[in-house]
């Protein structure tokens, strides 16, 4: 068991389609008939992949066309799953971060151009290296080279949060704890801003405290007044200080070969990078407003969707979104996945179609991308 099998840790949760079968590709990239004849069929491919639950829902041209649910909500319980279910969404959230950040730029609170020192002077934020340097929109497409507190190569958090002896999963993290991991004295920056990309979980952290201090209100609440509230996102909601709303679903992930309930696991190590939970009849009503530009000015709107060149040649990087070519196409959107827990919310501009799929087993072998893709093919092709 290594840190990547156990918690996928926010990179997104991307893992690509390279990962799907190849026999999916082949007919995806070749025109053929889709795998499924029916958006239910999704679903039964999910389950009979080994996930507990699965939830999906698809939108075209502004109308959704199918929204629906299978497997269960809690194994031990054996509750059934629901459309209306929550899941947690992990990095789905940056997208919901980089759109409260914009909207202060186009109130004029803040501009892209300023560094990160310019709003936060805490302690534990001035001991990463650079902070005179970065700015927020180094910060917001990852081109920061602010080491990422939770990586998945060399980051001993994945011992300390959930492999090592002395680990609990209960535990409440605190932001400067987890600063304590991108220290200077603790691990070299991965470049200078602007030199090169890198995803950074720790960039969002930032961002929440910015928001937080150039409103002078709290991350949750901006959360609420800018996005919540005006969308009617009645299900979605932010986890702080570890506890998790209420109607959250329970997660699983395969450890040492078994399916292992990981739901204890809080969010509090995510926070503004990751936090959030939410639904899939909400996301497709974010994604409507996020792919349209209904909560951005148009120049703001632009720069968020201004992609950059990632290390995979088939994915580039905005801010809170990525552009990834698919064999369905080329699709923008944001997934998450980590403990117990695969989200995707994407969107083919050329043809207006969302996909949303929400599942209760952590990503890593590539079934969430295959799945996501069949329900774009059977789309595209009805």
């Amino acid at each position: 068991m290594d840190r990547r099998t156990l918690l996928m840790a926010a990179t997104g949760g991307i893992v690509t389609s390279a990962l799907a079968p190849l026999a999916y590709r082949a007919t995806a990239q070749s025109g053929a008939t889709p795998p499924v004849s029916t958006l239910d069929e999704v679903l039964a491919m999910g389950i009979a992949a080994g996930m507990p639950g699965i939830a999906l829902a698809v939108e075209r041209k502004g109308d959704v066309i199918f929204s629906g649910a299978a497997g269960l909500a809690s194994i031990e319980q054996e509750t059934p799953l629901t459309s209306s279910d929550r899941f947690r969404i992990y990095s789905i959230t940056k997208t919901f971060t980089a759109t409260i950040v914009f909207q202060l730029v186009d109130e004029g609170i803040l501009t892209l151009d300023d560094t990160v020192a310019m709003w936060l002077d805490d302690p534990a934020v001035a001991q990463i290296p650079n902070m005179e340097q970065a700015t927020i929109r180094q910060v917001l497409n990852h081109t920061s080279g602010i080491y990422d507190f939770a990586d998945d190569d060399d980051s001993p958090f994945w011992e300390d949060a959930f492999l090592g002896p002395t680990a609990e999963w209960t535990r409440v993290w605190t932001l400067p704890e987890l600063f304590a991991y991108a220290d200077e004295a603790n691990h070299a920056p991965y470049f200078a801003p602007g030199e090169g990309f890198h995803y950074s979980n720790t960039n969002y952290l930032l961002l929440g405290m910015i928001v937080e201090a150039a409103t002078g209100s709290s991350y949750v609440d901006e959360l609420r007044s800018r996005i919540l509230t005006p969308l009617g996102l009645d299900d979605t909601a932010l986890a702080t200080d570890g506890t998790i709303p209420d109607g959250v679903i329970d997660g699983y992930q395969v450890l040492d070969d078994q399916l292992v309930n990981v739901t204890t696991i809080n969010l509090s190590w995510v926070w503004a990078a990751g936090g959030i939970v939410s639904t899939t009849a909400d996301l497709l009503r974010f994604a409507r407003a996020t792919f349209t530009g209904e909560l951005l000015s148009p120049e703001s709107f632009t720069e968020m969707f201004a992609f950059i060149p990632s290390d995979n040649p088939n994915l580039m990087f905005g801010s809170g979104l990525y552009q990834e070519v698919t064999p369905v196409g080329k699709l923008v959107g944001m997934d998450g996945g980590s403990a117990g827990f695969s989200a995707t919310m994407t969107w083919l501009p050329d043809e207006e179609v969302t996909v949303v799929l929400l599942t209760n087993r952590a990503p890593g072998d590539g079934t969430d991308e295959a799945l996501r893709n069949a329900a774009f093919a059977w789309t595209l092709a009805n």
